[in-house]
């Protein structure tokens, strides 16, 4: 019976079928591709535990003093200590591509195994991945060029780990250059002897008090936020998915239980029972869920491999399996929670159905009762018409603004981040500049030579330079702070507003923002650590940029020793002297300095890489949205046409043009969808200024700015949701002849 019921409304299903295959090919497409994304195992054979910094977002923001490495090599126990380069690189030719740099004849440059040519035998050589070289049809012997300079590839490899394959190897003096390091490295690996004590050792190295993370082979504790950061990502807009899928499902069932009113009475009147009744409207729930689920398996897995042509992407995904256990069991749970959810209240609803009004209900006449109240009388014949059944409106109308509140908020998170990041020190100040090192993946990353300062400094249009040193840092105790080293005298300095004490004046003094004070409840005269080192808060400022009054100002120098950057910086903050030449005296120091990208600070955050993948975000889950709600809009409109077959006879019958049809249906769905706008902006907005509100990640990122550009784009989409959803059910009741409409039962 439950096969019967769906195949009786085959066109309907098949629609939802889909839907809730797109919601199921998004969760498995989107948890494969966070998953690669992720770090594999840091660790390799023969190695024993792992040292990075401590507090460090991810492994690939660690940065640490190279001649720790000797001090960890003189404990008892140890027997060698790997200093180890990681890095994230963009570039237009090498998209997410991880360098690796190791000691040109250390142990663990005989983990990469070479398949064609040699290993490194000197600076200015690189070996790649397998999958790097055929991606980028980057062979042996050719030069790959790295942020301006040569690399001869001499070796191809192949380890198994496509995080590695993915990536290249160099000397650890080139992978420094490349990183922007002097010499620092971003974490170390040690190899014990065969009967050290691991504990032990570990206990020694905590002992040396140097801010250090350690971790063991079968226990990594390394911090990998970022990689938290991508997977939560992918999770949100799964959920967002499974969501709208749900009320797809839930949209299909209720409108199955209104047409099937007087045969679930028949049945409730032969004696079928509630439960009967709820276990057939569950079954059906499930089975199109679960057709959708096995349709939803192929679906994503194709969307991988569709993945796997982007450039960037497939040095990640070509090493993928599209077919596992893993993903079939996660497509079809997802698919049985669409239909559970999507199948309670309709079946709740039909098992409350009474007999005697069941068995009276006049299905595809529509709903007497309605044509007393007040607002059925309101507005147009199509107002009239959603109206008659607002239940139906109301939960498409959700679940396409559900699709629309994401793009919305992305769009209000993305125009605060790009506030907050151009006025990062007052660099939003007119004739203002920003340099940062280029082709880095986000601003963390950044390292400068702080000697670029001085020659920038020396350009005769250069009023002045404020070179700046950030990081972040994580613990238990500061769940998010952000470090902000600054020369005392600088000209940035004029951009915080001190409210309360004195700027530091000694390197164990520190200011801190007004959120931090509140978050932390820290005042003037409290004493803080940061990476064991204690400081004094002897002043309190704000700025109105989120970021900067979540942390503290430290001294330039002090700042540069606690983040292990001796002699680099992050950011430049060059003022110009006459505002008109800004753009002129930009050129010349992209011209001059290759590796650093300097911009108009008032643009600044629009070129970095951080901005573009939130906006690549926010075009993709636009895309979604685009996709599912179109089906959602299409499969209600003719859930629409069915239950309206005899009314649209009648309305040919008396001369009604297929075009007037056509046009009254088209109105229907574009009125549906601008409902589903507003319902999307509004909750949208609503949603993320709650978000703002909450401590830490509230005051530290969500700063949300809400643009005409925003709404525009959103009801611009919806508009297109209903001219794409709502032409094929309107082109199909043009189509209808009067004399089967009227016989439609």
């Amino acid at each position: 019976m439950i096969f019967r019921n769906l195949m009786q409304r085959s066109t309907r299903n098949s629609l939802t079928c889909l839907g809730i295959a797109i919601s199921v090919a998004a969760v498995i497409a989107l948890g494969t591709i966070a998953k690669e994304l992720s770090p594999d195992a840091i660790l390799t054979e023969n190695t024993d535990l792992l040292v990075t910094q401590a507090g460090a977002i991810d492994p690939g923001l660690s940065s640490l003093d190279e001649t720790i490495g000797a001090r960890l090599q003189a404990l008892p126990g140890v027997n060698y200590v790997e200093k180890i380069v990681y890095r994230w690189i963009m570039t237009e030719e090498l998209p997410l591509f991880r360098v690796f740099g190791y000691e040109i004849f250390s142990t663990k440059m005989a983990h990469y195994r070479i398949v064609e040519g040699k290993a490194i035998s000197k600076p200015g050589q690189i070996i790649l991945g397998r999958q790097a070289s055929e991606m980028f049809a980057i062979y042996l012997g050719d030069n790959l060029r790295i942020s301006g300079t040569p690399y001869r590839v001499v070796g191809i490899y192949e380890t198994g780990q496509s995080m590695e394959d993915a990536g290249g190897v160099l000397a650890l003096e080139d992978a420094q250059t490349v990183a922007q390091f002097k010499r620092e490295v971003s974490f170390f690996e040690i190899a014990l002897h065969q009967d050290a004590d691991i504990d032990a050792v570990t206990e020694r190295i905590e002992s040396l008090d140097l801010n250090l993370l350690i971790s063991t082979t079968n226990d990594q504790k390394t911090e990998q936020r970022f990689s938290q950061f991508v997977q939560g990502v992918a999770r949100g807009i799964a959920a967002l998915a499974i969501l709208i899928g749900s009320l797809g499902v839930m949209n299909a069932m209720i409108m199955s239980v209104r047409e099937r009113t007087r045969e679930i009475g028949t049945l409730s009147a032969l004696g079928w029972s509630r439960w009967r009744i709820v276990w057939m409207i569950l079954g059906e729930s499930v089975t199109l869920s679960g057709a959708g689920g096995i349709v939803g398996i192929f679906l994503g897995a194709g969307l991988v491999k569709l993945a796997g042509a982007v450039t960037g992407m497939a040095i990640l995904l070509s090493g993928v399996s599209l077919f596992t256990a893993a993903m079939f069991t996660q497509g079809m749970l997802t698919a049985m929670v669409l239909g559970l959810v999507g199948g309670v209240y309709p079946a709740w609803r039909a098992a409350g159905l009474r007999p005697v009004e069941a068995l009276s209900y006049e299905g595809g006449a529509g709903a007497a009762s309605d044509s007393k109240e007040a607002l059925s009388r309101v507005g147009g014949q199509s107002f009239r018409n959603l109206w008659r059944r607002r239940d139906r409106t109301l939960l498409a109308a959700a679940g396409i603004g559900i699709g629309i509140a994401m793009p919305v908020m992305l769009g209000g998170l993305t125009a605060g981040m790009i506030r907050q990041v151009n006025g990062l020190a007052g660099s939003g100040s007119l004739g203002n500049i920003t340099v940062m090192q280029r082709d880095v993946p986000n601003l963390l990353t950044s390292h400068i030579d702080e000697r670029l300062a001085r020659q920038i400094q020396a350009m005769p249009q250069v009023e002045s330079v404020s070179p700046m040193v950030m990081g972040v840092m994580l613990t238990p105790e500061l769940p998010m702070f952000a470090i902000q080293g600054l020369d005392p005298n600088g000209a940035a300095m004029d951009h915080y507003k001190l409210t309360a004490g004195q700027w530091g004046r000694r390197p164990n003094e520190i200011v801190i923002g007004n959120k931090a004070s509140e978050s932390y409840d820290l005042n003037l005269g409290d004493t803080m650590t940061l990476y064991n080192s204690r400081y004094k808060v002897v002043g309190i400022y704000e700025t109105g940029v989120a970021w900067e009054e979540v942390g503290g100002i430290l001294a330039l120098r002090e700042s540069q020793r606690l983040l292990s950057s001796p002699r680099t910086v992050s950011f430049l903050f060059v003022n110009v002297k006459d505002p008109s030449l800004a753009e002129p005296v930009l050129n010349e120091i992209n011209r001059r300095f290759p590796e650093t990208r300097a911009s108009i600070s008032s643009k600044f955050a629009q070129n970095t890489n951080t901005i573009a993948t939130m906006q690549a975000i926010a075009r993709s889950v636009g895309m979604l949205a685009l996709i599912i709600g179109g089906i959602v809009i299409a499969n209600t409109m003719i859930m629409s046409i069915y239950e309206r077959t005899r009314e649209i006879g009648t309305l040919q019958a008396l001369g009604w043009p297929g075009k007037r049809i056509l046009t009254q249906i088209m109105q229907e769905s574009l009125l549906l969808c601008l409902l589903a706008a507003l319902l999307g902006c509004f909750g949208g907005v609503l949603l993320l200024n709650g978000m703002a509100d909450v401590p830490f990640a509230g005051n530290f990122m969500l700063r949300p700015a809400w643009e005409p550009p925003t709404f525009v784009s959103a009801v611009a989409l919806t508009l297109i949701l209903g001219l794409l959803g709502g032409f094929y059910p309107a082109w199909r009741a043009s189509r209808l002849q009067p004399v089967e409409a009227l016989r439609y039962e």
